[in-house]
């Protein structure tokens, strides 16, 4: 029966969110994050864990190496935690030392590639990656491109960013690797190891984490823990929008008249390294991608250019886009066992989307049309359900949310909830869409099938708990990792006054 296998999937996005943050931020506790440094949930400042050296300390609140002056993040082989992984830096130049460390699934055929991505401060000239299938029978990959992307600099800062794509793997076969200078040993990664996808037609269970909304700041501090801790529980990641919150780096009475877009994003992506160097790391374009906007970027011509228009979310990520005809990480597909993913874009490139642009005179989107290519993608996936039975479509903006609804259950567009629907609905109705992951609302929710803002009861349980074979889309929200403007508290009786005949997951989780 196909529904068990999702749920299964959808009851990890369940026990991910609840570990996050137990209560609401809101109006008040961002004021007091503002005043505090970030510290938005009143968590102990204490929570530090002592690594094996017994000098520096990985500290949990500003993810960091403390001291900074004398430590930072160098992991080696056998490191399964952050703590471990902080270590005494020497006086020499790091600024070609690998670092960010992120993997996603490449390749035209399902687990024969894998993209591996890493940066550097400085431009390393002749970058290579190395693979075999065991730890020290590693072998330079001479076959594969290494692009290079640098999005900003200034004249104090430059990110390199490096994307390989290695191929030529066998499904669900484990490979070791490092990556870094072909010349110069002291600046090439120490190794680490990946699982490549399952092929096609592999119908064994599988579970995938989900979550969307996350960021760096105290409410994120139990889900950045639990998500370290996932290698080996889980086939991969899928983090459907709302990435690192960089944009919201001057939202601290320190941070408010500085630049410090790029400390945040960088700060994310090696706080999750220790997973990310192992796992799959499939992310979903959100509108807190789109830019920066603090002072400092809005008072600079400069910053407004290179920032805007998604240009980091783009250059720091290589998802499987030129494998399945998408638009850079915008919108994409992938298959995976017996699942069809299709990740879309709710921030750009269809009729009335979302501008996400704070007194920016840039134009936002113009990636291409998401919209042929949802329906060609979706067409060509229903038609290959004999091989992949399941298709899963990931989305940032939610179409059902009781955040945005009427007293007849249609959406509203406080969320732009009715343009992504009016957008993208009929399509999912069309090609019978089993799954939609949906963030930005800070909750979790799950719905029954729902279509045209009906719920359709066929094949539901009871007790509302089993859906089996059933006639339209379930639509989940997950956008509840955590973030530093806080989660939304359930209010029962519902308000605004959403009819709630739809809603199954919400007394569940709150």
């Amino acid at each position: 029966m196909r529904v068990y296998a999702v749920f299964e999937v959808a009851t990890l996005v369940c026990a991910i969110s609840s570990v996050a943050v137990a209560k609401s931020a809101g109006f008040k506790a961002l004021v007091k994050n503002f005043f505090h440094g970030g510290d938005a949930t009143g968590s102990d400042t204490s929570d530090r864990t002592n690594t094996d050296d017994r000098t520096c300390l990985y500290d949990w609140e500003s993810l960091t190496c403390q001291p900074e002056s004398k430590c930072s993040i160098q992991y080696t082989f056998g490191d399964v935690t952050p703590s471990q992984a902080c270590r005494i830096t020497d006086s020499g130049d790091h600024t070609k030392t690998p670092q960010q460390f992120h993997l996603a699934f490449a390749g035209t055929e399902p687990g024969t590639g894998m993209a591996i991505s890493w940066t550097s401060f400085a431009e390393e000239d002749a970058p290579g990656v190395w693979i075999g299938t065991a730890p020290d029978k590693l072998v330079l990959d001479v076959d594969g491109a290494i692009d290079i992307v640098m999005y900003y600099s200034d004249k104090k800062y430059e990110l390199y960013n490096y994307h390989a794509v290695v191929t030529g793997l066998k499904p669900y076969t484990e490979y070791f690797y490092k990556v870094g200078s072909e010349t110069e040993p002291k600046f090439q990664s120490a190794v680490s190891s990946f699982r490549t996808a399952r092929a096609i037609g592999d119908k064994r269970p599988m579970i995938v984490a989900v979550y969307g909304d996350m960021g760096t700041e105290a409410n994120s501090i139990a889900t950045n823990k639990y998500v370290n801790a996932l290698t080996g529980k889980v086939e991969f990641i899928y983090h459907i929008g709302d990435i690192s919150y960089a944009d919201n780096d001057f939202l601290t009475a320190k941070t408010a008249f500085g630049f410090f877009y790029e400390e945040l994003f960088n700060k994310f992506m090696n706080s999750l390294t220790n997973v990310m160097r192992h796992l799959a790391y499939m992310v979903v374009v959100g509108n807190h991608e789109a830019e920066c906007h603090s002072p400092t970027c809005l008072l600079s011509d400069s910053k407004q250019r290179q920032l805007g228009n998604y240009s980091a979310y783009n250059a720091r990520f290589r998802m499987p886009s030129p494998e399945s005809n998408g638009a850079l990480n915008m919108w994409y597909s992938f298959d995976y066992g017996s699942v069809h993913f299709t990740t879309i874009s709710s921030e750009t490139d269809f009729p009335n989307h979302p501008s996400n642009a704070y007194l920016s005179k840039q134009t936002y989107g113009n990636f291409g049309n998401q919209l042929a290519w949802l329906e060609a993608d979706l067409k060509a996936a229903n038609g290959n359900r004999a091989l992949v039975p399941w298709i899963v479509v990931g989305m940032h903006r939610p179409i059902y949310t009781i955040r945005s609804c009427d007293a007849n259950g249609v959406p509203t567009n406080e969320y732009e909830s009715l343009k992504v629907q009016k957008a993208f609905e009929s399509l999912f109705i069309k090609y019978q869409v089993d799954l939609v992951y949906q963030g930005h609302v800070h909750a979790y929710e799950r719905l029954f099938p729902t279509a045209d803002s009906k719920p359709i009861m066929d094949g539901v349980s009871m007790d509302g708990t089993t859906y089996t074979n059933p006639k339209a889309p379930v639509y989940v929200v997950a956008g509840i990792a955590g973030n530093s403007e806080g989660l939304y508290q359930f209010k029962d009786p519902l308000s605004p006054p959403c009819h709630d005949d739809w809603i199954s997951g919400w007394s569940r989780a709150r």
